[in-house]
């Protein structure tokens, strides 16, 4: 069996433009489309949508997350 490793960044950089899910250390999920990302994880994310326990509780336009806060990123299947 073979693995592929990946690197998260360029996984990231490729991701920009699609939707995506991140989940802060606090809890909280914010779903939207990646808009941009640099190299320590701060990312804009674009129509945003802030979540808790499976459920929208919040919507905006723009939002900057900093990338120290992030507890985990998953791409979304567009």
């Amino acid at each position: 069996m073979s693995i592929d490793p990946k690197n998260p960044l360029k996984v990231l950089h490729n991701a920009v433009n699609s939707t995506i899910l991140i989940r802060l250390k606090d809890g909280i999920e914010y779903l939207g489309r990646l808009k941009i990302c640099d190299n320590y994880l701060n990312m804009i994310i674009e129509n945003a949508k802030e979540m808790m326990d499976g459920s929208v509780t919040a919507k905006f336009g723009e939002i900057f997350i900093r990338g120290n806060n992030i507890l985990f990123i998953k791409p979304q299947a567009d």
